[in-house]
């Protein structure tokens, strides 16, 4: 890669660590002095890099739905049959994910001693 390039993530995963499911979010890059694009804040999930990007500086949630816990930058390397091999730069966003008042996950009350048992073997056995 040419030295000048600055070198930005290129492939970006949020990993749900309550629902343990990877998911590839819609990116916006936005550089210094560009204009905001305008997504619903629910959605949005702010990562701020150094003027190098190679150094995480902030990493915001706007979503009630999902809180960041970790952010992890990486290199990894390319293989391609044409080409020397390249590296890149990977960002994993690690986070909890919650329960949606819409959600079929929702729990139950408690209704029974039967119930209970169930609930505490359930929670012993995750």
């Amino acid at each position: 890669m040419n030295s000048t390039q600055l070198d930005i993530p290129q492939f970006v995963v949020i990993h749900d660590q309550l629902k343990k499911a990877y998911k590839h979010p819609i990116i916006h890059y936005v550089f210094e002095g560009d204009p905001f694009p305008d997504v619903p804040k629910d959605e949005l999930i702010i990562v701020e890099l150094d003027s190098t990007a190679s150094q995480l500086l902030n990493v915001d949630s706007y979503s009630p739905h999902f809180q960041v816990t970790d952010c992890v930058l990486e290199q990894s390397q390319l293989s391609d049959q044409f080409e020397e091999d390249a590296s890149l730069l990977n960002l994993t966003i690690e986070g909890v994910s919650s329960i949606k008042p819409d959600s079929n996950d929702i729990l139950q009350p408690i209704r029974s001693m039967d119930n209970l048992k169930e609930v505490i073997a359930n929670f012993k056995n995750r």
